[in-house]
């Protein structure tokens, strides 16, 4: 897409969203969705109970454009316990409407026509949009199926109108968990580059392998990284549309005004059940994480048992499968297993800018009930 584009063309240019079709069409075929990332684990009964009390107290208009004093002042205190990273919460934090709009903020605010954003494929499908949209061009570099970064590749990708390199780690669709060596070879790429980072941390907490490392905890990082996370997928709350953004003041500015004149605010009595997921003592997580490994661990055993080749993913909770060995793309299997199977996943193609027809997503943030009726569909 060129910049001489205009806005009303740039949107025409999108796809709709594959996810969000495979949803459709589960539950047209009555299918168990295993493709968009409905997390079926609890929500914390406390985090209920503080959104109702909220609702019930009448905190049911506007916050602070910027998000709830105490929210932001949580987050800080996260951002610094666990990311080691800190930021002022007046003017460094800014809660949104989920991290997508922190994701879409973040592109409208920094990026001017013809700048190139770095991002890595297979890509949470946001990230081309957001870009396009802030008359950016997506430039791509390709994790490969054992997880690894090509160094050269992204060498030679990084130019003179590179302006961001988008990190996500834990990654989506991956499951790739960026290691320190990963983490400081982009750092050197930053600095000698002089380009930003803009890194999408929402699985954080979802870490099999490895360990979460933030990119902006590195030094001389700081100062150049824009931070993103949010509550959806960890807390089980997707619809409550909260997450957040996290950057210098200088870099913080432009973001606020793109937030401002766009949602206005994220969802308040949400942002006060937030306060609470934050509060949350660490046997959650540690909870939260033994659920979903044992159903990752599930899911890839069952699927070895087929002519479907999984690939096990470090974090978060989706997986990448092979299924060239069925003789069809990636749409046409897709299409088949939710209406002959009823069971729904994601064609890979829609991850990347080119490639993927040989690939599908699961999700596997189901029941472990589910989970198995899933597989002994597959096997029928």
């Amino acid at each position: 897409m060129g910049d001489t584009l205009s806005g009303a063309e740039r949107v025409k240019g999108f796809s709709e969203s594959m996810i969000r079709e495979m949803t459709r069409k589960a539950k047209k075929y009555d299918a168990i969705n295993l493709s968009q990332g409905y997390p079926d684990y609890p929500t914390h009964e406390s985090v209920l109970k503080k959104a109702k009390d909220s609702v019930d107290s009448q905190l049911n208009q506007y916050s602070i454009t910027w998000g709830e004093e105490e929210l932001r002042e949580k987050i800080a205190g996260k951002l610094k316990d666990f990311n080691e990273v800190d930021y002022d919460a007046e003017f460094e934090i800014t809660v949104t409407c989920g991290s997508s709009e922190a994701i879409m903020a973040a592109m409208l605010g920094l990026i001017e026509p013809k700048d190139e954003v770095l991002i890595f494929q297979p890509f949470y499908e946001n990230y081309v949009p957001a870009v396009s949209l802030a008359s950016g061009r997506p430039v791509f570099s390709t994790i490969s199926e054992d997880q690894k970064i090509d160094r050269e590749d992204v060498k030679e990708k990084v130019g003179d109108d590179t302006k961001v390199i988008l990190v996500n780690t834990p990654h989506n669709p991956t499951g790739k968990v960026f290691t320190e060596k990963d983490i400081r070879f982009l750092r050197d790429i930053c600095l000698d580059h002089d380009i930003l980072a803009v890194t999408d941390e929402m699985y954080e907490r979802m870490v099999y392998e490895g360990e979460h490392l933030s990119l902006a905890s590195f030094e001389d990082m700081w100062d150049r990284t824009v931070s993103i996370g949010g509550f959806s997928k960890v807390y089980s709350i997707t619809g409550w549309r909260v997450g957040y953004v996290a950057a210098p003041k200088d870099l913080m500015e432009p973001i606020r005004k793109v937030h401002d004149y766009t949602t206005v605010c994220a969802p308040t009595p949400f942002q006060h059940g937030a306060v609470e997921a934050l509060n949350l003592p660490e046997s959650y997580y540690e909870n939260m994480l033994e659920y979903y490994r044992k159903a990752r661990d599930f899911l890839y055993e069952s699927l070895k048992k087929t002519e479907i080749e999984p690939f096990k993913p470090q974090g978060a909770y989706y997986m990448l499968a092979n299924i060239s060995e069925y003789g069809m793309n990636d749409k046409e299997f897709a299409d088949r297993l939710v209406k002959e199977k009823r069971v729904a996943v994601v064609p890979g193609s829609s991850f990347y800018d080119e490639g993927g027809e040989d690939l599908v997503r699961f999700c596997f943030s189901q029941e472990m009930d589910l989970l198995e009726e899933a597989m002994s569909r597959l096997k029928v």
